[in-house]
């Protein structure tokens, strides 16, 4: 979790009162892989303004582990002057990191003391079980090309949706009845975690350490695992890519938020003009992205 300190650019300064928080989701919400530069060029000039005019801190709320992360944040500044690291990270939907008055994105303590013990006392106690169940369902979905991740012991990726649909009903079916495992699903990834700790308890926490109510975060996601995100937070705004899974449409629709007609990087630019500004009463002129 060290290697967020070390990210080729830092944080800006904090604003003289930080009255925001704006949280996004990575893969396919934020980060699109080889999409536009000039797409990542207007995000970091659109949060530079929305920094200085309004005090809106942004972060990245995320599935991908730390090493996983930092890669994929290296690509999203890369060549670009605008670019500045994000205010606070949560990664593996739980383990957060927040700058500090230097910029440097050092690990939330006491948060993620708390959630590492949680999680070691999880697996030594359910170790056993779940090792049995992922063992089941290697030989049960053999023909979707089912496999555990090298470095994370309780995950799996299955790289077929409706199969991965199946393969959740077989767990729940067997983790149900033990109230302190859920799972966080975001594409084809399927992990087991704590209860207590996800990207809704991650967010709340880091919205409390730089003193933003939660009417004042937004939350732009298209997983399955950003609705714990919107349903821990029902005061925050909340906004979706058009790639957004379905139940996330839902969630989106049925509160206060924004589902954008575009995809991924230009949905998260389109979320930002037409619903998060309004919804907050914020103006400011929007670069337009190349076409």
């Amino acid at each position: 979790m060290e290697l967020m300190r070390f990210l080729p650019v830092r944080a800006l300064p904090m604003p003289w009162v930080s009255r925001y928080l704006f949280s996004f989701d990575f893969d396919d919400t934020l980060f699109t892989l080889n999409g536009p530069a000039e797409e990542r060029r207007v995000f970091f000039n659109i949060m530079r303004g929305l920094r200085a005019q309004y005090g809106v801190l942004w972060g990245v709320n995320t599935g991908r582990d730390p090493v996983y992360l930092r890669e994929g944040l290296m690509d999203m500044f890369h060549d670009d002057p605008e670019a500045f690291a994000p205010d606070f990270t949560v990664t593996m939907e739980r383990n957060v990191h927040l700058a500090d008055a230097e910029g440097r994105l050092m690990p939330g303590i006491p948060w993620n003391d708390a959630c590492a013990i949680a999680h070691d006392d999880l697996f030594s106690r359910y170790g056993g079980m779940l090792e049995a169940l992922m063992d089941h369902l290697e030989c049960r979905f053999s023909g979707l090309d089912l496999r555990r991740q090298a470095n994370d012991a309780f995950s799996l990726v299955v790289n077929d949706a409706c199969g991965l649909d199946d393969v959740s009903g077989v767990i729940q079916d067997t983790v149900g009845p033990y109230e302190e495992i859920v799972t966080q699903r975001a594409g084809p990834y399927l992990r087991f975690s704590h209860r207590d700790y996800n990207k809704g308890t991650a967010l709340a926490f880091v919205a409390s350490q730089f003193g933003v109510p939660p009417v004042h975060v937004a939350v732009f996601g298209d997983g399955h695992n950003d609705l714990d995100a919107m349903r821990h937070l029902p005061e925050a705004f909340r906004c979706c890519p058009s790639n957004a899974a379905e139940e996330v449409k839902a969630m989106v629709a049925c509160g206060h938020g924004y589902v954008s007609p575009e995809p991924r990087t230009r949905g998260v630019l389109d979320g930002l003009m037409h619903g998060a500004l309004p919804h907050f009463g914020m103006k400011m002129e929007i670069p337009k992205t190349a076409s």
